[in-house]
């Protein structure tokens, strides 16, 4: 999403939350000012409140009929039975697309106004507050540690983090993924006690994908010597498409939060593929007709329980029909066609249900994940663990 200036003619250099060219209260005022913003959100709704700010923070223009906030949800299980929502809203903040997830809610109306919230409380609140406190303090970046020729960026980034009290004195933890003979690497640091991560674009090799997060990281903490290292795509698709790309899958999830959404995914996987068929060929079915239909076969010299199975859907609105692998029990073999049916619905261009709401880690070696080639800043997880961010 981020272009190296050198390479793009000159645009205005995007401020970090909150935008440096944003006009700040005095510092006696900064009370009286959270107070204000608490009540307007009260009487307005968070949602519009945090709209308003994005509209208001916006270097380009978003494509007509794009709505300025996107919202998604994730889904859990707890104790089996219960379902949770996480909300994740997606905008564009001076130029750079954001993804912010919130806490988990039994309702999406509660999750959705959650990350609502915590995005106003860190971009307005934290960053406001860090922002009066270096003016009234007269503090200044640390000085430029890239003088040095010998430092590379990541000894630089280091160095910087040790001395930027945003950083609270702690270096950055890296990790890596790997596509084929492509590296890509992340950055996990701690900004005003908050967690977020920094990812890279694919490189040749290791050493050169940490180097380009750390130059990134650089950039965005506005360290000097590195404050025109990159500038905002006024045609990245971020900016240009229809939709802000998503974020890779579970990126704001821990391990164990990643069983539990895997699990939900399992749940509802029949029901989230249905719902698509439904929205996609409303016109054609008739009343009461079912959007499809389903057969079973089972092999027969299997002794194990369950037994292996086959399923067979046939969407009869669309003259298709599809045949999964062969699974044990008859939900698995139904998760394996509806998978065939979901990827025949992403090629017509069907929109996934539940992904938008028009209201409003040198490191250890891995694989890339399938979908993890969004290009962006880092995330950041707020508050007690629960809010985080994709940039």
């Amino acid at each position: 999403f981020l272009t190296d200036r050198h390479q793009t003619s000159a645009h205005e250099r995007p401020g970090r939350p909150p935008s440096a060219a944003m006009a700040l209260p005095a510092p006696s005022a900064a009370v009286e000012q959270t107070t204000s913003t608490q009540q307007q959100a009260a009487q307005k709704g968070v949602v519009a409140m945090l709209q308003e700010f994005v509209q208001c923070s916006r270097q380009f223009h978003a494509p007509q009929h794009r709505p300025i906030l996107q919202w998604s949800f994730d889904n859990r299980m707890t104790d089996f039975t219960k379902l949770e929502f996480r909300g994740t809203v997606a905008f564009l903040l001076d130029g750079v697309p954001h993804h912010v997830a919130g806490a988990w809610h039994l309702s999406k109306k509660l999750a959705q106004r959650d990350a609502a919230e915590r995005a106003l409380g860190f971009f307005v609140g934290r960053w406001g507050e860090q922002l009066l406190l270096e003016q009234e303090s007269c503090l200044a970046k640390p000085a430029c540690v890239s003088c040095s020729p010998e430092k590379n960026e990541l000894e630089v980034l280091e160095g910087f983090c040790r001395l930027y009290p945003a950083c609270d004195g702690q270096a950055p933890k890296w990790s890596v993924c790997w596509d084929g003979d492509e590296c890509r690497a992340q950055a996990e640091l701690m900004l005003l006690g908050v967690p977020h991560k920094f990812a890279g674009v694919s490189k040749a090799g290791e050493e050169a994908a940490l180097a380009d997060v750390a130059r990134r990281v650089l950039w965005y903490l506005h360290c000097p010597g590195y404050e025109g290292a990159f500038a905002p795509d006024p045609r990245a698709p971020a900016v240009t498409g229809k939709e802000i790309p998503a974020p890779p899958t579970n990126w704001a999830s821990d391990a164990a939060e990643g069983c539990a959404l895997q699990l939900a995914e399992r749940k509802t996987a029949l029901m989230r593929v249905q719902n698509r068929l439904q929205q996609v060929f409303a016109r054609q079915l008739k009343p009461g007709q079912s959007v499809w239909e389903w057969t079973y076969e089972t092999d027969e010299e299997d002794l194990n329980w369950p037994p292996l199975c086959r399923a067979t859907v046939v969407v009869p609105v669309a003259g298709k029909s599809f045949t999964g692998d062969w699974a044990r029990g008859q939900r698995d073999a139904q998760i394996e066609a509806c998978n065939l049916v979901s990827a025949f619905l992403d090629e017509r261009g069907a929109t996934r249900t539940p992904s938008v709401d028009s209201n409003g880690e040198g490191g250890e070696r891995k694989d890339c994940a399938e979908g993890d080639d969004l290009f962006g800043l880092g995330a950041f997880q707020c508050m007690a663990g629960d809010t985080r961010l994709q940039l």
